[in-house]
């Protein structure tokens, strides 16, 4: 199958639960989260999750958090000059989760970017300059790929610390 066209996918934050039984990706701890854990942790107010919607399926799925980078951790040229603190602050894609029918049709990169509006629109009203992951190792190339740079000290964890500098992205645009 081809790419599903952007015009068509739909972003909606989770309200209530949806009908999200036939929302199946290749790991069962995200699919266990949107299942289980979503709702909650939006009434706790420690996440906020966003569903991707095509044809009224459920596509995929996104959550954010709130989250610092440690400033010894990133690259000399992504640091801001003279910055007086130790960690920067940064919007967590706390899950990003595409159906596994699916993949590869440009969802992940839709919701990538949905993200990146939102940390953006968030920067305007509070201090927000980074977007962090902490990646599966099967995904480190697709958001290398999307200009994500890897944290050198985990590296090597189960769950590599990845980070954007939005900076640049703003001075484009």
């Amino acid at each position: 199958m081809g790419k599903t066209p952007d015009k068509e996918l739909q972003i909606v934050p989770l309200t209530e639960m949806p009908d999200n039984s036939s929302f199946c990706c290749k790991s069962a701890e995200l699919n266990d989260f949107l299942k289980n854990d979503a709702l909650k942790d939006q009434e706790y107010m420690v996440s906020r999750t966003y569903l991707c919607c095509w044809n009224k399926d459920i596509v995929g799925y996104l959550a954010l958090v709130a989250d610092t980078l440690e400033v010894e951790a990133i690259d000399e040229y992504d640091k801001i000059a003279g910055y007086l603190y130790h960690r920067y602050p940064a919007v967590k894609i706390a899950r990003l989760a595409v159906h596994k029918d699916y993949e590869r049709r440009g969802i992940g990169k839709f919701m990538l970017l949905t993200t990146i509006g939102k940390a953006i629109a968030i920067s305007k009203e509070i201090g927000c300059r980074y977007i962090t992951v902490d990646s599966k190792p099967e995904s480190v190339g697709f958001y290398e790929k999307h200009g994500f740079r890897i944290v050198e000290k985990y590296r090597h964890s189960d769950t590599p610390k990845m980070y954007l500098n939005m900076y640049p992205i703003l001075k484009r645009v």
